[in-house]
């Protein structure tokens, strides 16, 4: 029983580490500061990237929360984090480090999704 709880709660967290900054970035920072972050790092198409990035943490978001297709809907969020892990927490290790936690998180998630399907 404990699992399926900690299960729950962390499906829960998990989704709403997406929907929330990807909410943030639309209504609060808006999508220029986007565009202006990813320009600063060096992002090809960066007004192009800042709406898939905006738009994924949003829908994939929503779609963990919802838990639907877990095996698929990980993935984004899981490219999500090693980008972010990889451009913009590179040389702070701890923020690196936990980026890279979060991204294993998520598939942890969608594996053990897809143990419970069968």
């Amino acid at each position: 029983m404990f699992n399926k709880h900690a299960g729950t709660v962390n499906r829960i967290l998990l989704g709403l580490l997406m929907l929330i900054p990807g909410c943030i970035k639309l209504f609060v920072l808006k999508p220029s500061a986007v565009v202006g972050m990813l320009s600063g790092i060096g992002f090809p198409a960066p007004t192009f990237f800042a709406w898939v990035l905006i738009l994924s943490e949003i829908v994939f978001g929503i779609a963990i929360l919802l838990k639907w297709k877990l095996q698929y809907t990980v993935w984004p969020p899981i490219l999500i984090m090693l980008v972010a892990a990889f451009t913009v927490a590179w040389g702070n290790w701890p923020t690196f480090l936990m980026h890279l936690v979060i991204a294993s998180n998520y598939f942890m998630l969608g594996v053990n999704h897809m143990k419970a399907s069968k």
